[in-house]
């Protein structure tokens, strides 16, 4: 069963535009903030996800995916694109930044869509919990992205 999260949370940053920037657009030094990686792996554009299992209780899932990343330098943008036909889910998304007095706002919009192995009995306890793990994670992910752009290390120990 498909479950579908989309996400759009933002945080601001002491940083300035050019700094925010700089660390998003580097795909591999920005996902080494994101909390509870089991493996990234680079292939060219794309990166092949797997996470840690998330979960509780009888609700546990191991979140494994591919996004194609596009970097554009002039346009200050980066987004991702799910790849098809990998893993057991779909991530899409982009990031937005939005200078502001005391430093830029980075936000991320982003869909997931979870192909989780659960009877459709379960579906409103497994879509409460995709929902609370993926808000967590990125959640995680933005606060640490903070705690970098401040000046310190973000990233979680593995």
């Amino acid at each position: 069963m498909d479950i579908s999260s989309d996400v759009r949370r933002g945080v601001d940053t002491p940083a300035d535009l050019d700094a925010a920037y700089a660390l998003l657009a580097d795909v591999p030094r920005s996902i080494a903030h994101f909390p509870d990686v089991e493996s990234v792996v680079p292939h060219g554009e794309t990166w092949v996800w797997r996470l840690r299992r998330l979960g509780a209780g009888p609700i546990q899932f191991q979140v494994h995916y591919a996004s194609r990343y596009h970097v554009d330098p002039a346009a200050r943008t980066v987004a991702w694109d799910a790849v098809p036909d990998v893993g057991n889910t779909r991530v899409s998304g982009r990031w937005v930044l939005t200078p502001g007095a005391h430093g830029v706002r980075i936000a991320m919009e982003a869909r997931f869509v979870v192909d989780a192995p659960f009877p459709r009995l379960l579906r409103p306890a497994v879509e409460a919990i995709v929902a609370r793990e993926i808000d967590r994670l990125v959640g995680a992910y933005l606060q640490n992205l903070t705690t970098t752009l401040a000046g310190g290390d973000g990233r979680p120990r593995r």
